[in-house]
């Protein structure tokens, strides 16, 4: 099997980041947004992550999220952590999306 994304041969990133195409489309840039914002909390030398990432940034558009710039530069950055934090960043940032959804909801439902 040849793989055309970094993620591919992981099965586990795979099914996550293909799952935020279908649940969140229009969430794109705010989830990209918190996938950065938490990336770069759990850095331990964000100077050297930066200029990692500044170094090889892979400005490839043939991928679905390429369409986005935000979504791309998000999935690019987790290429630079290990696949496990890819995976951990990106559970905790859906996590904190689905409860915010639901607070949201729930505020909704009782401001009526």
């Amino acid at each position: 099997m040849q793989y055309n994304r970094w993620y591919d041969n992981n099965q586990n990133l795979k099914i996550i980041i293909d799952s935020i195409i279908t649940a969140h489309q229009n969430n794109l840039d705010s989830i990209a947004y918190d996938l950065i914002q938490v990336m770069f909390e759990k850095q331990p030398d964000k100077d050297d992550f930066l200029e990692i990432i500044s170094k090889n940034i892979n400005s490839q558009k043939d991928r679905w999220y390429d369409n986005n710039y935000m979504f791309h530069s998000a999935i690019e950055m987790l290429k630079f952590v290990s696949p496990e934090a890819a995976e951990r960043i990106l559970k905790e940032t859906l996590y904190l999306w689905q409860y915010e959804d639901k607070i949201d909801e729930y505020e909704d439902f009782h401001r009526h």
